[in-house]
């Protein structure tokens, strides 16, 4: 135990002085409903992220936030205190939400209708009865939406569970984070969630959190780990390094990137190839403007013609000085119907895993790119395309679908009818949705 008067001293929120960021906005956080613990904690988060909290309300005041507390009860509460001086506006009375938001941005968001408690605006929450289909698959996800920061937090332990090898978790995780996504709306009280598919307990917490404080220690503690940051952003940035590969360097020693190269010996020609993380264009089907390689899906209008197709166009890119590296992987199978019945996801197609060396303006260094081309015969090429153009949950939402809810195989060479011993003909990936019972999801809102 701390002597009083030194515990006293730690508490206070006024021996936590920070700089302020935005001397324009006033926050008096009102106690009566939000506790004086509560309210010390949410004093010292602000004024750390550079708020200006005032310990006692006057005219200097702009904003009034309050927590568990009707339209009526403020509006009471404010004609309690004095009138401002002549001239001063009232401050804007404002729900916890507000506050919430801002901290999560870190600066103050702008007021809206549902943040004031004065106009009595009702918070804008899911229609009811709330309806979300339980696949990925089944629902719209696009690219931009409305609780991004709650599905980043829940991504970022979706991954450091992979790193660790804690599928469940990291499936759990995902799936939340899915749902968020979907959301026609944004997510400001935990009960918005209610009735909705695939939020565990864990992932409740971690929204409340986020919520209540505008952060989530265990999503803060991830991220500072030295094990995150190794394999996050270092050893799987690397061409040619998975999880697996990844974990086995760390738990190795390994560190930094001259700890890797002073392994040279013991890198393949792909990891030797791509020694650092490069950040490049995608192929904008997703919506995506940034991504960490380019897939280039090739094929031919008549069957068969596509053989011999791939080393061609390398050694047309090759003569053009484009190609810094390239490994080469023949087609493994020629039998669509023996390839529709593999369990595991990976297709084996024809292709280049390949850096290019691409120009940029004058003046300016060359640019490595990673570039996979990955040549699919005619038949096969909706499901190819349909395999490629998705997100990895919702590509494995969609095979789970296939298999559980229809009975079929799917995968990037076909659709397989495992009682009929069949194999489904698709002209384009509109086909394939039709077939599983499914509306048509456009690559852009397949961001689940």
């Amino acid at each position: 135990m701390l002597p009083r008067r030194r515990r006293a001293r730690v508490e206070d929120p006024s021996n936590f002085p920070s700089e302020v960021r935005f001397p324009g906005v006033a926050i008096y956080l009102a106690e009566p409903r939000m506790g004086r613990s509560r309210r010390a904690f949410l004093t010292r988060l602000a004024r750390s992220k550079g708020f200006q909290v005032l310990d006692a309300y006057s005219s200097a005041v702009t904003h009034v936030v309050m927590e568990r507390t009707s339209a009526e009860e403020a509006i009471c509460w404010q004609e309690s205190r004095a009138a401002p001086a002549q001239g001063c506006a009232r401050p804007a009375l404002l729900d916890i939400s507000w506050f919430t938001e801002s901290m999560a941005a870190g600066q103050p968001v702008p007021v809206e209708g549902r943040h004031c408690l004065e106009e009595a605006v009702p918070r804008k929450g899911l229609p009811s009865p709330v309806r979300m289909p339980p696949y990925a698959c089944q629902r719209p996800t696009p690219l931009a939406h409305h609780n991004t920061s709650l599905s980043e937090a829940l991504e970022v332990l979706a991954e450091a569970a992979g790193f660790e090898g804690r599928e469940g978790c990291l499936l759990a995780f995902c799936r939340a984070a899915s749902v968020l996504k979907a959301l026609p709306c944004q997510v400001t009280a935990l009960s918005q969630l209610q009735g909705l598919p695939c939020f565990g307990e864990h992932s409740r917490r971690v929204v409340q959190e986020l919520l209540d404080r505008g952060l989530c220690e265990e999503v803060e503690r991830v991220q500072l780990s030295e094990r995150y940051q190794s394999m996050k952003q270092l050893f799987t940035q690397i061409f040619g390094v998975g999880v697996r590969t990844a974990d086995r360097w760390y738990r190795e020693g390994l560190r930094t990137l001259d700890d890797i190269q002073g392994q040279v010996q013991r890198l393949t020609e792909q990891q030797k190839a791509g020694p650092g993380p490069a950040r490049t264009p995608d192929l904008p089907l997703r919506g995506k403007l940034q991504g960490h390689d380019v897939d280039l899906l090739i094929t031919h209008p008549q069957e068969g013609q596509e053989a011999g197709l791939l080393p061609r166009v390398m050694c047309s890119l090759k003569q053009q000085g484009l190609v810094l590296y390239q490994q080469h992987q023949l087609s493994r199978s020629r039998d669509p119907t023996h390839l529709t019945r593999r369990s595991h996801t990976m297709d084996t197609f024809e292709r280049s895993f390949c850096i290019f060396r691409l120009p940029r303006p004058p003046g300016a260094a060359w640019k490595a790119v990673r570039v996979d081309l990955v040549v699919a015969p005619i038949s096969q090429f909706p499901f190819a395309l349909l395999g490629w153009t998705g997100s990895k949950h919702f590509e494995r939402e969609l095979r789970q679908f296939s298999r559980k809810e229809r009975g079929l195989w799917l995968n990037s060479h076909g659709l397989f009818d495992p009682e009929q011993k069949t194999l489904f003909h698709a002209a384009a990936e509109e086909d394939i949705f039709r077939r599983l019972g499914l509306a048509y999801l456009p690559p852009e809102q397949r961001n689940a």
